[in-house]
């Protein structure tokens, strides 16, 4: 018989203490684990919880919850999604190297948006620089650009840039200005944004604020867009260096990139190959065939020649238009192809890459 509640009482104060052990226990859990967080990589703890895939990210984050990006396990910007697209898988450890695909609208964890991929810069496989490819057309060293700070630093901090994954293609829009006003799309299946000048005015107005394609490609995502954590720019030719570098930096299974840039003969569309239509001068929409698809990146051989920032110093700088067109070969006009044209000259698409820290929110 428990007359003075002895029993009773020694039980309530060994559930205490258990409970006061199991809290503390739970606690000194938590600090450790903390501590690992950062004994495990110092100079990049986990301080955020992961970005998910198919889901919109509310500011920059990475996908494992590390406070910075790297050239393998990149920023994705706020206003973004990280998707899955062709063995390129978020938060494997070689994930990056067949190219990490983000997106800006998703519905049900799918994209609906327009696509980019990631293009890891580490500085030793794949680095920043301009890149002299062939010769018998256009070299180097006739060519000169001036890359902007904010986007050779944002490489050296995160590790890389995105690119459109596809080239610029046009919005379901009745008249297509190029004022800035009307944003172009880099989804598959679109129209390709092509007849458009580097500059309906002045060739050398880096800052162009004429009409243009320079305009075009800098309103998709601009300074004073509050939704997401970048800005987009035209692609200057060290990055389109620099992307080539990446797609022959791999090897993905059986494939070999490694002639890519020299001979893209069946990787694009060229005159001969499905997708264009030779006969009336027709290019193929954006992303037509997965044969043209490289380390998740769409036609850059072939298809149309693309605008770049890039200049031609022996005639009066004059733009310089990347890769090959669909009425060419693409031995002749490979994915590298340099050729100068007039800034008023027509029948060029265009493609934009993007820094995930070119803007920081």
């Amino acid at each position: 018989v428990d007359e003075d509640g002895l029993f009773s009482k020694t039980r309530e104060a060994t559930e205490v203490y258990e409970n006061a052990t199991e809290n503390e226990n739970d606690t000194v859990q938590s600090l450790m684990n903390e501590i690992d967080k950062y004994i495990e990589n110092p100079s990049n703890p986990i301080l955020k919880e992961p970005a998910i895939l198919g889901t919109i990210v509310s500011e920059n984050q990475t996908f494992d919850g590390r406070l910075k990006g790297t050239y393998n396990n990149p920023i994705i910007p706020k206003g973004f999604a990280p998707i899955n697209e062709n063995g390129a898988d978020w938060g494997t450890e070689e994930g990056y190297k067949s190219g990490l695909v983000i997106t800006d609208k998703v519905t049900d964890g799918e994209s609906i948006g327009n696509e980019f991929v990631w293009v890891p810069v580490d500085g030793e496989i794949v680095k920043f620089e301009r890149t002299e490819w062939k010769t018998g057309y256009l070299e180097k060293d006739e060519c000169e650009e001036t890359v902007p700070t904010e986007i050779t630093t944002s490489i050296t901090v995160n590790g890389g840039f995105y690119i459109a994954r596809y080239e610029a293609g046009k919005p379901d829009v009745e008249e297509l200005l190029t004022d800035g006003t009307i944003k172009p799309l880099s989804k598959q299946g679109a129209t390709v944004w092509n007849n458009i000048a580097w500059s309906d005015n002045a060739i050398n107005n880096e800052i162009n604020s004429e009409n243009g394609v320079v305009t075009v490609a800098r309103s998709m995502y601009s300074e004073s867009d509050t939704d997401c954590g970048v800005v987009s720019t035209l692609i200057y030719g060290t990055q389109w260096d620099t992307t080539l570098k990446f797609i022959g930096a791999y090897d993905i299974g059986e494939v070999n990139y490694a002639t890519y840039a020299t001979n893209s003969t069946g990787m694009g569309n060229y005159s001969g190959t499905n997708g264009g239509d030779t006969t009336t001068a027709t290019p193929a929409t954006c992303g037509l065939l997965d044969v043209f698809r490289q380390k998740n990146i769409y036609d850059m051989a072939g298809n149309l020649y693309e605008w770049t920032m890039e200049k031609n110093i022996k005639e009066s700088s004059v733009p310089i238009r990347r890769g090959g067109d669909f009425r060419v070969s693409g031995l002749e006009r490979p994915a590298s192809y340099r050729s100068g044209s007039d800034s008023d000259s027509v029948g060029n698409s265009l493609r934009f890459p993007r820094s995930p820290l070119y803007k920081v929110v």
